[in-house]
C-alpha cells in the first residue's frame, strides 16, 4: 500500500542529508564505525565539510556521537537512511531487471532517482519488478524490449526525432501519446 505522501515534500531531508546518513549507515554496517575521513571519501567532500555537516545533522536530531566521537544515527536518522537506501534498491532493480540497463549505469541513475522518487512511485516500480519476475508473458515482452533499440542518425533529421542539440535524440513518439498537461 502506498504511503500517505505521494510527492516528496520540502520538509523532507535534502539529497545531501540523505547521502550523509546513508554513508554513515553503510559504513557502520561494513566496519562497525564511521569516521569523518571515511564519510568524506564516500560522499566525495572534504573532512571539514563532513565535520560541519555532522554538527548540523546532530542539531536536527539525525546524528549523535559515541564516546570516540564517531557519528551514530538516531532512530530518525536511521529511518531516513534506510528509506533512501530502499528507494535506491527498488530503482536499481527496475533499471536493471525491467529496463535492462548495465549495472554501472543503473547504479548511477538510481543514485540520482533515490532522492526524488516518491514512495508511491517506488512502490509501483517494485510491483512492476516483482510482477515481471512472476509473469512469463511480461518477462518475454521485456526481453524483446531490452533487445529493441531505436536507431536514429545523428546527422540526418528523421521522422521520429524531435529535439536536436546537446542531446543527440529524443524520440517524438511521445507526441502522439497526448500526455496530460500537468501545469494546470
Amino acid at each position: 500500500m502506498p504511503r500517505s505522501n505521494p510527492v516528496r515534500a520540502s520538509r523532507e531531508p535534502s539529497a545531501s542529508t540523505e547521502h550523509y546518513l546513508r554513508a554513515i549507515l553503510e559504513l557502520r554496517e561494513e566496519r562497525g564505525y564511521a569516521r569523518v575521513v571515511d564519510i568524506a571519501t564516500r560522499v566525495g567532500v572534504t573532512k571539514g565539510t563532513v565535520s560541519l555537516t555532522l554538527g548540523q545533522l546532530s542539531e536536527r536530531g539525525l546524528v549523535r556521537f559515541d564516546s570516540a566521537r564517531f557519528p551514530l544515527l538516531t532512530p530518525a536518522g536511521r529511518r531516513v537512511a534506510t528509506d533512501v537506501r530502499g528507494r535506491y534498491t527498488i530503482v536499481l532493480a527496475f533499471l536493471t531487471e525491467v529496463m535492462g540497463l548495465a549495472p554501472e549505469r543503473a547504479s548511477a541513475e538510481a543514485c540520482r532517482w533515490e532522492h526524488v522518487v516518491s514512495h508511491e512511485v517506488a512502490d509501483r516500480l517494485l510491483d512492476l519488478v516483482r510482477f515481471s519476475a512472476d509473469s512469463p508473458a511480461l518477462s518475454r515482452a521485456l526481453d524483446q524490449f531490452r533487445k529493441f533499440h531505436r536507431q536514429c542518425s545523428a546527422e540526418a533529421r528523421c521522422a521520429t526525432c524531435a529535439v536536436r542539440g546537446p542531446v543527440e535524440s529524443y524520440c517524438a513518439i511521445v507526441e502522439p501519446l497526448k500526455l496530460p498537461d500537468r501545469r494546470a
